[in-house]
């Protein structure tokens, strides 16, 4: 294995970070200085381009710019290069950088803006707007910048030679675990950097303070700005989100191979939907036992370790006799899913927990109130709605995952995530489609079993 292929890949990640933090702070600018529909569409439109899976966003630029693109005749771009793959994804990783430099652009008073009634335009970012917001720009920065390194579908289908990728390749392909070692401390030393980094420095969401009134701070930026902000906004939102679902759904190709790709690939799409359920709710479950317990917080270590490298890791320890019944089944699919995920289901449940009323709690106390009656009266009712949020998340990366089963998926585990990104290789479009599809249909069957839940429960009036 070549060390270029580690310069690859930074000169890979380093742009995507670069750009993606540019672009974001701009949509995070127009989205705070936006108001009613506008913002809450701008808002959607980033967490909706944050949540689409990555091989929907690269099947449709294949589709438009591939050897056999749509647009190739008119823009003869060639996507499957590296600025192909950085394209994609900044595409992919913006919503990031913008959301969390909407939570610092929300700290804004309107005491600052006050102290100084004539600062505007160009001095007001450069005084006051970017000195808020570039804690959250070089956070996100920086995780941006681990998942772009660690990334490998998008660069393995662009053809793109990068450190990940022929890790994956060549130990797929020898199963040498001594080279495996050699080479995967580069891969685990830049998660663990990352957390050093980051370690104790807090991060600001956009749901966690009101900010000013957007029309306050949209006075106070100027013309260019502003217009620089919201075409920025627009493309980001049209390309990013807009673009992919229009191809999925506008495709005739899409629609004529649904039918069999269904009756094709019914175990996959069980598999699809049962293993990311179980392990959101595992994960779940297991991070409100354990929330106290700040130790666990290394654990994000493991969601920022390439999932190829965690698989090499579970091949090694469980592929050994005895040990068949969990190795060769659905078993090692949720342990591999649990380990990538657990932190994000840890967080989610200790942010809940932190977000109830302490006197209320206080109260159920000193009551002496039993575990289910406090969690029936007490902690649904206030924590509900983070718990769902932390659930539906770890769902949707599981579901889109293709990187951490790869390696271990076993005999008839199939997901249709991991069929998707072999169809990839080979440019199967119409497949991919109707695969794409049905996955975006599992993806919103919670939220429809929620509403459905909802309307249910609503007390009929009389």
């Amino acid at each position: 294995m070549s060390w270029g292929l580690l310069l690859n890949s930074l000169a890979l990640a380093v742009p995507v970070a670069l750009a993606a933090v540019t672009v974001g702070w701009l949509a995070a600018l127009f989205i705070a200085s936006s108001r009613g529909w506008v913002r809450m569409g701008a808002l959607i439109g980033a967490i909706v381009a944050l949540a689409l899976p990555p091989f929907l966003v690269v099947n449709a630029w294949l589709g438009l710019l591939g050897n056999v693109g749509v647009l190739k005749p008119w823009l003869p771009l060639d996507i499957y290069s590296h600025g192909g793959a950085v394209w994609v994804l900044t595409l992919m990783l913006w919503p990031l950088p913008c959301l969390m430099c909407l939570g610092a652009l929300k700290r804004l008073t309107a005491e600052l803006l006050d102290a100084e009634p004539g600062l505007g335009g160009g001095p007001l970012v450069r005084s006051l707007l970017l000195p808020m917001t570039l804690p959250a720009a070089v956070q996100s920065g920086l995780i941006v910048f681990a998942l772009a390194f660690n990334n490998i579908a998008v660069p393995a289908i662009f053809q793109v030679k990068v450190f990940p990728a022929q890790f994956w390749v060549q130990f797929s392909t020898s199963y040498n675990f001594s080279l495996a070692w050699q080479y995967g401390w580069v891969l685990a030393a830049l998660p663990l950097g990352l957390l050093l980094l980051l370690r104790g420095r807090p991060v600001a969401w956009p749901w966690e303070s009101s900010g000013v009134p957007g029309e306050v701070l949209r006075n106070r930026l100027g013309q260019a700005l502003l217009g620089l902000a919201t075409v920025v906004a627009g493309l980001l939102v049209g390309v990013s989100v807009l673009l992919p679902l229009g191809h999925l759904i506008f495709d005739a190709r899409t629609w004529m191979g649904l039918l069999d790709t269904i009756q094709a690939g019914k175990q996959a799409i069980w598999n699809s939907f049962w293993y990311p359920a179980a392990t959101a709710t595992l994960v779940s479950v297991l991070g409100l036992a354990a929330c106290r317990r700040t130790g666990l917080r290394l654990a994000w270590l493991l969601f920022f370790l390439p999932g190829v490298l965690l698989g090499v890791v579970l091949v090694f320890l469980l592929n050994r006799p005895g040990l068949g019944w969990l190795y060769g089944g659905p078993g090692i699919v949720l342990l591999a899913f649990g380990l990538r995920y657990f932190a994000l289901g840890w967080e989610g449940m200790r942010l809940a927990k932190a977000s109830m009323d302490a006197d209320l709690q206080t109260v159920t106390d000193l009551a002496g109130l039993p575990w289910w009656q406090r969690w029936r009266h007490l902690f649904l009712p206030q924590a509900g709605p983070a718990l769902a949020a932390a659930w539906y998340v770890v769902y949707l990366l599981c579901l889109w995952d293709t990187e951490t089963l790869v390696l271990v998926v076993p005999a008839g585990g199939e997901t249709l995530a991991l069929r998707v990104f072999n169809l990839l290789h080979y440019g199967h479009h119409a497949q991919v489609n109707a695969l794409c599809l049905i996955l975006l249909l599992l993806a919103v069957l919670p939220l429809v079993a929620w509403a459905l839940f909802r309307l249910l429960k609503k007390p009929a009036h009389v």
